[in-house]
């Protein structure tokens, strides 16, 4: 029964983390997944085995995280649910070669050692899975704490990859000061991420007005997916995104963002919508951000956001940068078991060449949907000027699981690394507004049919984490190699 015991920590360390992000919620229990994961790499030999059991707990918590992916796969994809499960398991596995990876080099060093460098490690190899080849940076650490306004004050400077190691490294030494027969490295690594969390929050810019504030408005029409898909339908989903345009306007909206796939019809080649667009903008004297696929077979798709202005004249379209993978694309390496993709709708996309603002009154930065995970983007947007950051996505895909929430927590995020305000339209929610600070201003729940309407303030200035990109992510990196060597050093 004791060399089982290794692998049942393992696991309870991925199951710990999987369910405090949001979703499940039990925030409390990323203080205590890296002390499960240290006390399974204690209780193991080390080599091999502190990879596997590394890997092991990677794929544990990513099938309970996204376990989402499954009715996605079955119902939208037209799987077979053994196939579907396969996906998942699939998925979890690839994912979890970060924590394998992370183990393992933890498994290096001493246990006084390790408490330092399993944070290092961790947020280290986490953070690159913002890059080729996974490109999936989804629910990092500091996304459990998303809705909590008050901890999130030292992200504009080293951003949500710094704040996870302080969250790991609080765990790691929590651990430590249970565990280890001398206390001290579990007091350091908790003074360490404290006293570094402290000093990010005190020296972090404020958000800096850069003009009068603007009435923003999201719609949230609650069109199901189904409804998309028939045509009988098109009509009533167009009515309602028509009927929260007029109320938006009615309430004093000035710009209104429309979510993705809020109406089944082409911008750029259907004239007779174009037209209606152009002319409702005019009658209500706003600006309308709008998504739309884009482009013609010979040029390639884009999926695409458009500006209309109160003139009637659109401006230059945005196309998506961050495609889906398996829903908008099929990766390289997967192409020889898949040909095209597992979701109904989507296929081969296009990804947009560049970041291109949206001028909404101010400069505008966009995020399609699965794209506002990706920190560099927004971070780029700020550095070409965008003053307020904008997001339409359809999470209708979803339903009522984990991800809408999962999803807009990390909207919450690029907002504060920025010190920017964020409105987010989604199809059938969560759609929100937040300020420089991560405060929601105005939240519309999954399942809810409305408009939101709040005044924004456009803002400017670039922060830490803006300008100089990931660089805790470099910082832990080169911490963890040099523990390494120590350990190394140390064992010789």
């Amino acid at each position: 029964m004791r060399r089982f015991i290794p692998w049942l920590l393992a696991a309870a360390s991925g199951a710990a983390f999987a369910l405090a992000l949001p979703g499940a919620g039990w925030r409390p229990l990323i203080l205590i997944f890296p002390g499960l994961l240290l006390e399974a790499l204690e209780r193991s030999p080390g080599g091999r085995r502190a990879l596997l059991l590394g890997w092991f707990a990677g794929i544990v918590h990513w099938v309970i995280a996204v376990n989402w992916v499954l009715p996605v796969m079955h119902h939208y994809g037209g799987l077979p649910l053994a196939a579907a499960i396969g996906c998942l398991v699939g998925m979890a596995a690839i994912l979890g070669t970060c924590w394998a990876a992370a183990a393992w080099l933890t498994s290096l060093a001493g246990s006084r050692l390790r408490v330092w460098l399993l944070p290092c490690a961790f947020i280290a190899l986490d953070a690159w899975r913002q890059f080729w080849p996974l490109g999936f940076p989804w629910n990092p650490p500091a996304s459990v704490v998303a809705d909590a306004p008050a901890l999130l004050g030292s992200l504009p400077v080293w951003g949500a990859t710094g704040l996870g190691w302080a969250l790991v490294a609080s765990g790691s030494g929590l651990w430590a000061l249970v565990r280890l027969p001398s206390r001290r490295p579990g007091l350091a690594v908790l003074a360490t991420a404290l006293g570094l969390t402290v000093a990010a929050t005190l020296v972090a810019p404020a958000a800096r007005p850069a003009g009068a504030p603007l009435a923003v408005a999201v719609l949230q029409p609650g069109s199901s997916l189904e409804e998309k898909w028939d045509p009988n339908e098109w009509m009533e989903m167009e009515r309602r995104v028509w009927a929260l345009t007029d109320e938006a306007a009615a309430r004093g909206a000035q710009v209104v963002l429309w979510p993705e796939s809020a109406v089944p019809f082409r911008f750029d080649a259907e004239p007779d919508y174009r037209a209606r667009v152009i002319d409702t903008a005019r009658r209500l004297g706003l600006t309308i951000v709008l998504n739309s696929v884009a482009g013609s077979a010979t040029e390639g798709y884009a999926n695409s956001a458009f500006v209309v202005g109160p003139d009637g004249q659109a401006g230059p379209r945005y196309d998506k940068l961050r495609l889906v993978p398996f829903g908008e694309f099929v990766p390289w390496w997967a192409r020889l078991a898949f040909s095209d993709a597992l979701v109904r709708e989507v296929g081969t996309f296009k990804p947009g060449a560049r970041t291109v603002l949206l001028d909404v009154g101010v400069p505008a930065g966009m995020a399609i949907c699965y794209e506002v995970v990706f920190a560099e983007l927004a971070a780029r947007e700020v550095r070409d000027g965008a003053q307020l950051l904008t997001t339409l996505t359809n999470d209708g895909w979803y339903g009522y699981s984990w991800a809408p929430r999962q999803h807009c927590a990390q909207a919450v995020l690029r907002a504060v690394e920025t010190r920017r305000w964020l409105a987010r339209a989604a199809l059938t929610g969560i759609s929100v507004i937040v300020d420089p600070a991560g405060r929601e201003v105005a939240r519309l729940e999954v399942g809810d049919n409305g408009a939101l309407v709040a005044e924004v303030v456009p803002c400017r200035g670039v922060t830490p984490r803006a300008r100089f990109g990931d660089w805790w992510m470099a910082v832990a990196a080169v911490a963890a190699l040099a523990l390494l060597a120590v350990g190394r050093r140390q064992r010789g």
